[in-house]
C-alpha cells in the first residue's frame, strides 16, 4: 500500500526511558565473556533500559506526552493512538486510560494498535488519516513497550537486544504532505512471537515451562522468541523497496533526503542496509547503544537522542522513517521534519 496524505504536520516528538540500566557485561555469568563482547560489538548495544515492575509502557508514554502537551492541546486533541505490544490490561484500551490521565477532552476518539517495531509508522498513519480526513484537528500518538517483561532472564540472545521506552508525537493540521508505504507478510509471523498468553494458546503449566530451545537459548512459551536472521532477511528485502516507493511518490531524489531514520534494531543491520542502499553514514543515525531495541518507540527515541546533532548538521528536513519486524511487517513514511520540535529524552 502506497498513499500520500495532505494538510498535516508532525508538530512535536518526545521520548521517555526508564532510569534503570542493565549492563550487558552482567551476562558474563551465563555466557562466555568473549562471546558477550563479540555480540556487544556487532549489535552496537552495551546497555538496555528496564522499567520497574510498577511502570508500564503507558507510564513512559505519559511522561513523554507531558513534555509536549499544552493546556490548549488538551482541549484541541480529538484523537489518541496508543501503539504497544504491552498494554496495561486486556481491556479496556490503554488509550482510553491515557485520555483521562493526561486531562484530554472527552470529545476524543481513542485507538490501541498492537504492534511493535513498525508500530510508530502505523501510529503516524492512523493519526494522519484522522487529520487529513478532517475528523480531527490534532492527534496524540503514544508508542512504547515494556517488552523486557517478556524476555526470559536466561535467554542471552534477547536479553542483549530488547529495552523499554515510551514516546509521544503530536500530529495536527498543517501545510505538509506525508507519503506512506506499508506491507505485511503474515507468513513470517512465527519468526517474532510470544506463543502463549492469548486466546489461541492460554497460559497453563506447560506454557510456563522453561527449557533449552532449538536456537540454544532458554525460554518458555510465555517469553518472546525472535528469529533474527529471518527478520534481517525480511528487512533487507523490503526496506529498500519501500524507500524507492516513497521517493517516487514524493518525487524526491535519494540525495535530497537528509535523514533515513530506521528502526533501531542493531548496528550491524542498519549499517548493512545503509551500504546496500548506497546512502551516507551521516544520514543514518544509530542510537541504540545505551537503550537497546525499544520496539515501537525506537524511531522517536532515536530522534530525541540525536536531534541536536541532526539540527546542527541540517538533517531535519526531508526524511524517510522506516520500521520493520513483528508481523512480519514493514512501514515507512516520507515527510519534512524541518518545522518539528523534538525534545531530549527524559528518564
Amino acid at each position: 500500500m502506497n498513499v500520500v496524505l495532505n494538510g498535516i504536520t508532525v508538530r512535536s516528538i518526545s521520548a521517555a526511558i526508564p532510569g534503570e540500566v542493565f549492563e550487558l557485561t552482567e551476562l558474563y555469568d551465563i555466557c562466555e565473556k568473549n562471546e558477550i563482547n563479540r555480540i556487544i560489538k556487532t549489535n552496537g548495544i552495551s546497555k538496555i533500559r528496564i522499567a520497574p515492575d510498577d511502570v508500564c509502557a503507558s507510564d513512559l508514554c505519559e511522561k513523554a506526552a507531558r513534555l509536549i502537551l499544552t493546556d490548549e492541546d488538551k482541549e484541541k486533541i480529538s484523537g489518541i493512538v496508543f501503539v504497544s505490544q504491552t498494554p496495561d490490561y486486556i481491556l479496556p484500551a490503554t488509550s482510553a486510560s491515557l485520555q483521562h490521565r493526561l486531562g484530554i477532552s472527552k470529545k476524543c476518539a481513542t485507538f490501541d494498535i498492537s504492534t511493535g517495531c513498525p508500530g510508530y509508522i502505523y501510529g503516524l498513519f492512523q493519526a494522519a488519516l484522522l487529520v487529513s480526513s478532517g475528523s480531527c484537528d490534532s492527534v496524540l500518538v503514544c508508542a512504547g513497550d515494556v517488552i523486557s517483561r517478556f524476555v526470559n532472564p536466561l535467554d542471552k540472545s534477547n536479553r542483549m537486544v530488547f529495552g523499554d521506552a515510551g514516546s509521544a508525537t503530536i500530529v495536527e493540521k498543517g501545510t505538509g504532505e506525508m507519503a506512506f508505504s506499508i506491507m505485511t507478510d503474515g507468513a513470517g509471523s512465527e519468526h517474532l512471537i510470544i506463543p502463549a498468553g492469548g486466546a489461541r494458546y492460554p497460559r497453563d503449566e506447560n506454557s510456563e515451562m522453561v527449557s533449552v530451545r532449538k536456537d540454544g537459548n532458554m525460554r518458555s512459551d510465555e517469553d518472546i522468541f525472535m528469529n533474527g536472521l529471518e527478520v534481517m532477511d525480511f528487512a533487507i528485502q523490503e526496506v529498500p523497496k519501500m524507500t524507492d516507493a516513497l521517493l517516487a511518490k514524493k518525487g524526491w531524489e535519494k540525495s535530497q533526503v537528509t535523514l533515513f531514520g530506521f528502526h533501531q534494531a542493531n548496528k550491524f543491520m542498519l549499517n548493512y542496509l545503509r551500504k546496500i542502499m548506497k546512502i551516507s553514514k551521516e544520514s543514518v543515525p544509530i542510537a541504540m547503544e545505551e537503550t537497546g531495541n525499544a520496539g515501537p518507540a525506537s524511531i522517536p527515541l532515536m530522534l530525541a537522542q540525536e536531534h541536536r546533532r541532526l539540527t546542527e548538521e541540517n538533517r531535519l528536513g526531508k526524511a524517510i522513517l522506516c520500521g520493520f519486524g513483528v508481523g512480519l511487517s514493514c512501514a515507512a513514511i516520507a515527510l519534512d521534519l524541518s518545522q518539528t520540535k523534538i525534545f531530549d529524552p527524559v528518564s
